[in-house]
C-alpha cells in the first residue's frame, strides 16, 4: 500500500512535466571469462510492430484512468505537455528507448511492455530525470463498453 500512495503521488509530477527536463550499478562478476557483451542497441523502423504494446491511454489505475498517458508512434502526451517522438531504439533486452522533442529540450524515456496482475502496462524510465521509473497501466478503451 505504500508503494502504491508513493506512486500515486509521484505520477501526477511526472505526467504533468513530461516534457521538461538510480541506483549504482551491481559489481562485475570476478571471473577470468570474458563477460558477455551486451546487446547493440539498434534503431527502430518506423513500421516495427514490436513497438505496439507500448501505444495507447496509460494510468495508475486502469479503472479510473483520471491522469493518463497518451503514447502513440509519434507523441507522448502528458496531463499538460506533449512531445514529438523522433524515434526509438531498441535496447536488446526487450525494452525501447524513445527520443522525444519538447521544443527547445530534447528527453530520452526508456520503456518496457510489461504485464502486471491487473493487465498490461509499460514500466517508464526517465533517463533525463536521474533514471526517475514509474509502471502505468493501460486504460479501459472507452469505445470498448459501447
Amino acid at each position: 500500500m505504500r508503494r502504491l500512495s508513493i506512486a500515486v503521488s509521484v505520477l501526477p509530477l511526472l505526467l504533468l512535466a513530461a516534457c521538461t527536463g538510480g541506483g549504482s550499478p551491481p559489481p562485475a562478476a570476478s571471473s577470468s571469462a570474458p563477460a558477455a557483451a551486451a546487446p547493440a542497441a539498434q534503431p527502430v523502423a518506423a513500421g516495427d510492430e514490436a513497438l505496439a504494446p507500448l501505444f495507447g491511454s496509460w494510468g495508475l489505475d486502469p479503472a479510473a484512468c483520471t491522469q493518463t498517458l497518451k503514447i502513440s508512434k509519434t507523441r507522448f502526451e502528458g496531463a499538460e505537455n506533449g512531445c514529438d517522438i523522433t524515434g526509438y531504439t531498441d535496447n536488446g533486452d526487450g525494452s525501447y528507448t524513445a527520443a522525444l522533442s519538447c521544443g527547445s529540450t530534447q528527453e530520452q524515456i526508456k520503456m518496457r511492455p510489461v504485464f502486471a496482475p491487473t493487465g498490461e502496462g509499460v514500466e517508464l524510465t526517465y533517463l533525463n530525470r536521474d533514471n526517475a521509473e514509474t509502471l502505468v497501466l493501460r486504460c479501459a478503451d472507452p469505445d470498448a463498453a459501447n
